[in-house]
């Protein structure tokens, strides 16, 4: 597996070369991915690719950023109410209704 470049050297890719650091990211993600457990990696590639999703949704890396800060605020909040009333987790259910054509 491939090491993380220092931070200096992401610095450096950010500002001359963001496709190069978005390869990177890519690939380190992918690399994690599939040194997971099988089992994990379908939680894992859904977990990536709403974190794909976040970033697409930046207007600018600092706009990103917080949108990310965001997210993984959400995320936390979730394990902290799964682990403090894990009854509250499942306590709200969804009603599925019949999609109806219209004639």
């Amino acid at each position: 597996m491939q090491t993380l470049p220092s931070f200096d050297e992401l610095k450096h890719l950010a500002e001359t070369a963001p496709e190069a650091l978005e390869a990177l990211r890519l690939r380190m993600s992918e690399e994690i991915i599939q040194q997971a457990s099988p089992a994990m990696q379908p939680r894992l590639r859904a977990q990536f690719s709403h974190i794909n999703q976040v970033i697409a949704r930046g207007k600018n890396p600092i706009h990103t950023n917080m949108l990310l800060r965001a997210e993984l605020q959400q995320q936390l909040q979730r394990f902290a109410q799964s682990l403090m009333s894990p009854e509250t987790i499942t306590e709200h259910q969804a009603e599925v209704m019949p999609f109806r054509r219209r004639a």
